[in-house]
């Protein structure tokens, strides 16, 4: 949300336990990638974060400080808060150092630092500067003793890099005074052009005569001999810090080998969509345009059993994350959405999409990736091949199945020849499926199904006007029409056939979204609702059932507003199963272990009244149709189909 990311092992804690070299040493050592956030006690404006990629530092942030600073400067502070998050990459990069020097500059830094707060300063001792002292002294030069100018020599002395004499451009690697004409070195390199552009630079004043032999001679030995105790208590810091810093990379070391051993144990190889704490799956369907509604019943159905699963602990110690994008139930935007889920977002797997257009391009790119394609609100026979996509698994019942279940009722029940059986369907991959349902049954009871009158509107719109004057102006005796539609267009279908023929029959899938479609019937008025059959994948929403009184209390709990609905039910009892296949592969998952657990479940009684399977030839858990119909009210009730 990017990269499958490796798995995360998160670390917070504070600074007084664990010091900010340890950290930096931990993960570099470790070849990890990660970002360090330090959280300052004096306030957020002191807050800083760092970033190592594969071991290297590579950016660091502190305060107003950025880079090498920004590192040192947080290698101070002693106290705070920190937090890691693994997997964490930056987009720019200041630092190209590695951390060892980054670390020992700053260790070095700090046992200067101590020395100079104990009253010697190691620079006031060094070898070679005195040596250049005794030179200038010997050859008649300017020895600065003004606590002043001994400062600005000091100065230039601590800095690392090149210097020259500003009179005759020669070049020195340390000192401060030319050793020829007794000026005072400068840092850096000489620039182009005539030495006696540098002239500025010199001392106004010439140098004063020199001292006495005898006044060198004591000044030199006492010089020496607080020299020898100012670097022998270098040399013991030194010798000290080499100690710790030994000390820290073994512990290091060990922290290393041992979040390897824990990494290695909890989970190899890393899976995209799954960390320590989390696995992430994704959702294409339509959150937009006139099937917005079934797109975000199966969202909210999904969301409430994750939601109640993550209260209690999650998944085998890990919580689900669903990702839901609009693809507007258009396939060209489904494409786009699908790929972004997978390569972007990062998903495990797919959960809940919508529709069998969308899905004619969304289960060849699932295919392909070997990503689960699980419970798509859809019962097309693309997704139940013979045998089964080893990836492709569907909770609900099939469109043939519910069509099946239709004409059988209209035929065998309501003594409704199959002549007398029309089909109002959508004109995509979605209406073909369920017309095909029809001919399977026609051809049952020895009718030609290209005899059988269809009719259609097209997709994502609602101009029904062609379908209808279809029904109304055949020469065939029509008594009832199955419909393969979504809910806006089947409305306005039905009002307007019933205006015309208020005693026929109409029989939709359960794709159409029920509750919708009764909300936008009743919206027509009680006569237009009244005796609308559809056929459902799932029991009523307000029934009794052991599944259903549970959805029932989740939905207020997770969902509030949200009334028990059959899209939503759907999504609910689909994202129980594979919470179960989940649970069942184990902490070591993987894409295949989870399907493997999902082909292993046999006889699962979610409390719905019929018990569901998976296996290797069966990747349609539930053969199950429920009959409905609506009543005045705008209700649905349940309806015998047999």
């Amino acid at each position: 949300m990017g990269t499958q990311p490796e798995p995360k092992l998160a670390l917070s804690g504070n600074l007084s336990e664990t010091s900010f070299t340890d950290l930096i040493q931990f993960y570099s050592m470790s070849r990890q990638t990660a970002a360090v956030t330090i959280v300052s006690p004096v306030g957020p404006d002191q807050d800083g974060i760092l970033y190592i990629e594969s071991g290297d530092v590579v950016h660091a942030r502190f305060g107003e400080l950025s880079g090498i600073d920004a590192v040192h400067r947080a290698l101070r502070l002693k106290e705070g808060q920190f937090r890691v998050e693994l997997n964490k990459r930056c987009n720019e990069r200041t630092i190209f150092e590695p951390w060892s020097k980054l670390v020992l500059e700053e260790m070095c830094a700090e046992d200067e630092f101590n020395v100079e707060s104990a009253g010697l300063d190691p620079l006031d001792f060094d070898t070679d500067r005195l040596g250049d002292t005794e030179a200038g002294l010997r050859a008649g030069h300017h020895v600065p003793d003004t606590e002043e100018e001994q400062i600005a020599m000091i100065a230039s002395e601590t800095k690392e890099g090149p210097r020259y004499c500003p009179v005759c451009h020669r070049r020195y690697r340390n000192g401060t005074v030319c050793a020829d004409d007794g000026a005072q070195l400068v840092t850096g390199t000489p620039a182009m052009g005539s030495p006696k552009a540098a002239l500025k630079t010199l001392p106004k004043t010439l140098p004063p005569p020199p001292p006495s032999r005898r006044g060198l001679y004591i000044g030199l030995a006492v010089a020496g001999a607080v020299a020898a105790l100012a670097i022998g208590g270098v040399l013991w810091q030194r010798a000290e810090s080499e100690k710790q810093f030994r000390e820290a990379q073994q512990r290091a070391t060990a922290a290393a080998i041992a979040a390897e051993q824990t990494r290695t144990a909890k989970q190899s190889p890393a899976v995209q969509g799954v960390s320590d704490t989390e696995i992430l799956l994704g959702m294409a369907a339509p959150f937009s345009g006139p099937a917005k509604e079934l797109g975000r019943g199966m969202k909210t159905g999904i969301d409430i059993a994750f939601a109640a699963v993550n209260e209690a602990g999650g998944v085998n110690g890990r919580k689900l994350k669903l990702v839901a994008l609009d693809d507007g139930y258009e396939p060209d935007r489904t494409t786009a959405v699908m790929k972004e889920l997978n390569e972007q977002r990062k998903v495990f797997g797919f959960i809940g999409n919508v529709g069998t257009p969308t899905a004619q391009v969304a289960v060849p790119y699932a295919l392909e990736k070997k990503l689960v394609f699980f419970g798509p609100f859809t019962g097309a026979g693309l997704l139940r091949r013979d045998p089964p996509d080893r990836y492709v698994f569907n909770y609900r019942a099939s469109y043939a199945e519910e069509t099946a279940a239709a004409m059988k009722y209209l035929v065998e029940v309501k003594r409704i020849k199959p002549s007398e059986i029309a089909v109002f369907a959508q004109q995509d991959g979605y209406g073909d499926a369920g017309f095909n349902g029809v001919a399977k049954m026609m051809r049952k009871y020895d009718r030609d199904p290209a005899q059988t009158l269809r009719v259609g509107y097209k997709r994502n719109t609602s101009d029904v006007q062609d379908a209808v004057d279809g029904i109304l102006k055949t020469r065939q005796k029509i008594r009832a029409i199955i419909m393969v539609p979504t809910y806006k267009a089947a409305a306005k279908f039905i009002e307007k056939v019933k205006a015309e023929h208020s005693e026929m029959i109409f029989s939709s899938v359960s794709f159409v979204g029920a509750q919708a479609l009764a909300e936008e019937l009743m919206g027509m008025g009680p006569k237009v609702a009244e005796g609308v059959i559809v056929t459902q994948v799932v029991p009523l929403p307000t029934s009794k059932s052991t599944a259903v009184l549970k959805y029932q209390a989740l939905l207020p709990k997770y969902s509030v507003g949200e009334k028990p609905d059959f899209v939503s039910l759907e999504g609910y009892l689909a994202a129980q199963l594979m919470i179960d296949g989940l649970r069942r592969a184990g902490r070591e998952l993987t894409m295949e272990t989870f399907i493997d657990s999902l082909e292993g479940m046999k006889g699962i009684d979610l409390g719905v009244g019929a018990t569901m399977s998976f296996g290797m030839s069966e990747h349609q858990a539930s053969h199950k149709v429920w009959g409905t119909i609506l009543d005045a009210a705008g209700n649905f009730q349940p309806l015998e189909l047999e």
